[in-house]
């Protein structure tokens, strides 16, 4: 199909979508994509539009307004906007650009995750992947093609999934954040400050608290307590220690220390999870039902 907006030349293409009751209530969702070659009369000026919006930049020149912003995209950039966002685009003459509104799920938060953390405007070195996947979908569906529900919401999953990926350089042997994350899980039951890991890896205190919560999604003292929760975890089910020494093996001088962390992180206390997934494992073990699966 091709578009009638202004400013966009005769070889353009664009798609529409219906999405089912089923994605929008489960998954992710396109509602259009497309395909321009742009002239300077090409704009939009919105205060809002209820999907999201992705972009690849192929050529030329994209001038846009977002979040009080002025920013030029240029060849192999990438945008990720919040439509209900006030928003505004402008093209520069030769612009050629593939683009995905979509929506559904927990759509805006994972975006708004992503921008907040990074960047709306993305130079990455997966840039190029997300430009090929728009790219495709487009002459999917310019090729009469059909897909599912799922498959549809695949791609763009798939798309998240290369905005959300480190870089070559994070997963390096040498990353700083793969390191403090050895050093946590080596010295779990050991005192750890976040003035510590910082040190280990030679970085700042503020730099390395701001790099380890983008890569992680947590703190470094979150990340912290939950490798100890997780480690007292396994302690409980796989051992028949005492909680008092599970505390200690953790990181907790008393119990009452990893009791009351342990209740506010699982729900339960230690004592409770160690009795419930004993249980779960005797019952699969001699083939009957647990009692919380009868539940």
């Amino acid at each position: 199909m091709q578009s009638v907006d202004p400013g966009i030349l005769s070889k353009s293409v664009c798609f529409s979508f219906t999405p089912s009751q089923r994605a929008k209530d489960l998954l992710f969702y396109p509602t259009w994509c497309g395909h321009y070659f742009c002239t300077d009369n090409y704009y939009m000026k919105r205060d809002s539009y209820p999907p999201l919006l992705i972009v690849y930049i192929r050529r030329g020149r994209f001038r846009v307004e977002y979040r009080g912003e002025f920013r030029v995209a240029e060849a192999g950039d990438v945008l990720l906007i919040d439509c209900v966002e006030p928003h505004y685009y402008h093209a520069e003459d030769g612009l050629e650009f593939v683009y995905m509104h979509f929506d559904g799920s927990n759509s805006h938060e994972l975006c708004r995750s992503i921008t907040d953390q990074q960047d709306w405007l993305i130079r990455c070195e997966n840039n190029t992947l997300i430009g090929n996947l728009l790219y495709d979908m487009v002459q999917f569906y310019n090729s009469n093609s059909v897909e599912t529900d799922m498959q549809s919401s695949a791609r763009i999953y798939r798309i998240f999934d290369l905005l959300l990926a480190p870089s070559a350089q994070e997963m390096s042997a040498d990353d700083p954040i793969e390191q403090a994350i050895q050093y946590i899980r080596t010295n779990i039951g050991k005192a750890i400050s976040v003035e510590d890991l910082a040190s280990s890896v030679c970085l700042s205190t503020s730099y390395f608290a701001h790099m380890f919560k983008r890569r992680t999604g947590f703190s470094p003292a979150d990340y912290v307590i939950n490798s100890r929760i997780e480690r007292a975890k396994v302690l409980l089910v796989h051992t028949q220690k005492p909680i008092g020494e599970i505390a200690e093996e953790v990181g907790y001088a008393t119990s009452g220390s990893l009791i009351n962390l342990f209740v506010k992180k699982v729900g339960s206390s230690p004592k409770q999870y160690r009795s419930e997934h004993l249980s779960q494992a005797l019952s699969a073990a001699d083939g009957r039902p647990s009692r919380t699966a009868d539940r």
